[in-house]
């Protein structure tokens, strides 16, 4: 009777573990957020628009899009974002 072998890891913080045969590959993981507020310096407001759009990049490509306003007092939030690509590099988020 033949022996059968396999390989297990015991769980490593932050990151997420793929096993395929004999081979483990270990993934960073984790979740950010961005957020932040549309200040004006225009008075008293007169001529500002109803709404502004919020686009946010990853690593320079538009991912998201959020209609911001005075009901949401000019403040925007992205949330649960990847932190880290497949390749376990921390992505760089920015808005316009």
């Amino acid at each position: 009777k033949a022996y059968k072998y396999e390989v297990k890891e015991q769980p490593v913080d932050g990151y997420q573990t793929e096993v395929h045969g004999y081979d483990i590959t270990n993934t960073k993981v984790g979740q950010t957020k961005v957020e932040g507020a549309k200040t004006w310096k225009d008075g008293n407001g007169e001529g500002r628009p109803e709404t502004i759009k919020v686009d946010l990049l990853q690593n320079g490509q538009v991912i998201a899009t959020q209609e911001v306003s005075a009901a949401s007092e000019w403040k925007y939030a992205f949330t649960d974002l990847a932190a880290y690509d497949a390749e376990g590099k921390t992505y760089k988020y920015e808005v316009k």
